[in-house]
């Protein structure tokens, strides 16, 4: 067997094997989405760190809520961040079918038809009253954002915000100095993501090759969102595209003959 080949086939299994343990990690088939609109994105460039449309996301099976999920009001208080923010991003279905990646905020209960946030403790940077949560300064933008909970009353679940849709979209409250962004105000979603809807959460990604597949989609009218990628997305997607095929398509054979002959 040629070194060409040997290489080719320590590559097939090398992905089969990463394949099987990722499966395995998730438990969920298939363990990976694709980030298709730009409401988590933090710059018109592709930006290290973050979520950026084509970034295929790896997903990790959630059984219970809050489980194992670590929000932006615990995330804050702990130094615990992912995709350039506090807290964790998670993957739900929405009232339509839709999967939305968004940052899950807080979870939010309720004590006798009052609001219950966890890892609420009189924070400086947080408010919490029966008509609306308050959180300041939040996000790359670092505007102040309100959550109405007039229409979650006694519902149970995770709050959840897009970090471009708070920085760009938000609708401002001038007498808050806010602005009301969360899904559940917003019309993303009706309630509170609690445990029937919620898919996983992120847990890590790959950029760029997801556009491989939203440009097929969107061949058949299915991505309207292709004028929102990053700008140097696909210069960084064809640059990677033309060093694995030239990692594959290298002749190893004549290389390796010529060391022999020169260490001779």
């Amino acid at each position: 067997m040629r070194i060409r080949e040997w290489v080719g086939l320590a590559i097939i299994i090398g992905i089969l094997i990463f394949l099987l343990s990722i499966t395995v990690y998730s438990g969920i088939w298939p363990p990976v989405d694709t980030v298709a609109s730009e409401s988590m994105t933090h710059s018109d460039y592709w930006t290290y760190g973050t979520m950026n449309v084509g970034d295929i996301v790896f997903v990790k099976k959630v059984t219970s809520v809050p489980g194992p999920i670590i929000t932006y009001v615990v995330g804050r208080e702990r130094g615990f961040s992912t995709y350039g923010e506090y807290g964790n991003v998670i993957l739900y279905k929405n009232p339509e079918g839709e999967t939305i990646i968004h940052r899950a905020m807080f979870y939010l209960s309720w004590n006798n038809g009052f609001p219950v946030v966890q890892g609420y403790n009189n924070q400086s940077w947080m408010k919490v009253t029966r008509a609306y949560v308050l959180i300041y300064d939040v996000g790359f933008s670092h505007r102040n954002l309100v959550v109405y909970l007039k229409n979650m009353v006694n519902e149970s679940g995770f709050i959840t915000v897009g970090d471009f849709n708070l920085a760009y979209r938000g609708i401002y409250n001038a007498s808050l100095n806010a602005y009301e962004a969360a899904d559940q105000n917003v019309g993303i979603t009706n309630a509170p993501v609690n445990a029937h809807n919620i898919i996983g959460v992120a847990f890590w990604d790959i950029p760029w090759f997801g556009l491989i597949k939203l440009n097929i989609l969107g061949l058949y009218g299915q991505w309207p969102y292709s004028n929102e990628v990053a700008k140097n997305s696909y210069d960084f997607l064809f640059a990677t595209i033309v060093v694995i095929l030239a990692l594959i398509f290298m002749p190893y054979d004549r290389i390796y003959e010529k060391s022999r002959k020169y260490k001779k």
